[in-house]
C-alpha cells in the first residue's frame, strides 16, 4: 500500500485504507508528490481507473517509463 505524506492529509487524521483514494490523493498532486518508485508504478498500473488530466497521465507514464529504463539498466 501507497504512502501519502501528512502534508496531503489535511481532511483526515490517518490515510484510509482504500488505494485508490491513496493514489487519487497522490495524483491530485502529482509530480510534487508520489515520485517515488513504488508510488509510480501503483499510480499507472491503476491510471485508468484514476481521475487524472491528460498531462498527468502523460507524466505517470514518462515516470513510469524512466523507472523501468533506470531499474532495468542496474539490472544488466
Amino acid at each position: 500500500m501507497v504512502e501519502v505524506p501528512r502534508e496531503l492529509l489535511w481532511d483526515y487524521a490517518e490515510a484510509p485504507a482504500d488505494e485508490l483514494w491513496r493514489l487519487q490523493r497522490l495524483a491530485d498532486f502529482f509530480p510534487r508528490y508520489g515520485r517515488a518508485r513504488a508510488a509510480v508504478r501503483a499510480l499507472h498500473a491503476r491510471r485508468q481507473e484514476l481521475r487524472l488530466p491528460p498531462e498527468v497521465r502523460e507524466l505517470i507514464e514518462l515516470y513510469e517509463r524512466l523507472w523501468r529504463e533506470r531499474t532495468d539498466g542496474l539490472a544488466t
